[in-house]
C-alpha cells in the first residue's frame, strides 16, 4: 500500500480533484466542492514543489478542512447580515405593503378578500367596507393581509 501511495503525483491529485467537481456538479451535495477544491490545491502545490505522500495527505487533510471553514465563516456572515439574494422571496408579505388594491367581497366580519396579481387573498379590515371600495395594505397577519380604506 506505501508503495502505491509513494506514487502520487500531481496529476493524481487533480485527477481527484476534477472528479470530486464532476460529482458534485451532478449531485450538488456541497461537501464535495471543497474537499475538490482542496485535492486540485495540493495537486498545485505539487507541481510546483514535490514532497513525500504523508505531506500530501496531511496538505489534503488541512485544505479541506480550510476550505470548509471558509465556506462556512463566510456563508455564516451572509446569513447573519440578511442580505441573502433570496431573502425577499422569504418576506412575500412585506413586499405587499403599500400595495392599492380592490376589495371583491363586502367585508363580513372583518373579512373580505382582494386579487393581488394573480392570487386571490383574504383580508382583514377594522372597519365595515362594501364591495370595489379601494384599500390599501399596511400589514400582514401570517396569511392575511392587514388593509385600511384609502381616502
Amino acid at each position: 500500500m506505501t508503495a502505491l501511495l509513494a506514487e502520487l503525483t500531481h496529476w493524481h491529485w487533480l485527477g481527484l480533484g476534477f472528479v470530486l467537481l464532476a460529482i458534485e456538479v451532478l449531485s450538488s451535495v456541497g461537501f464535495l466542492l471543497w474537499t475538490g477544491i482542496a485535492a486540485v490545491e495540493v495537486g498545485l502545490i505539487l507541481l510546483l514543489w514535490p514532497f513525500g505522500w504523508q505531506a500530501q495527505l496531511m496538505l489534503f487533510a488541512v485544505q479541506s478542512l480550510l476550505t470548509t471553514w471558509v465556506w462556512w465563516r463566510w456563508q455564516h456572515r451572509l446569513d447573519s447580515s440578511g442580505q441573502d439574494a433570496a431573502s425577499p422571496i422569504n418576506k412575500r408579505m412585506q413586499s405587499y405593503l403599500g400595495r392599492e388594491l380592490t376589495l371583491l367581497d363586502d367585508v363580513v366580519q372583518g373579512t373580505s378578500r382582494v386579487r393581488l396579481d394573480d392570487t386571490v387573498w383574504t383580508v382583514r379590515s377594522e372597519v365595515p367596507l362594501t364591495a370595489g371600495s379601494r384599500v390599501k395594505v399596511v400589514g400582514a397577519d401570517s396569511h392575511i393581509l392587514l388593509v385600511e380604506q384609502l381616502p
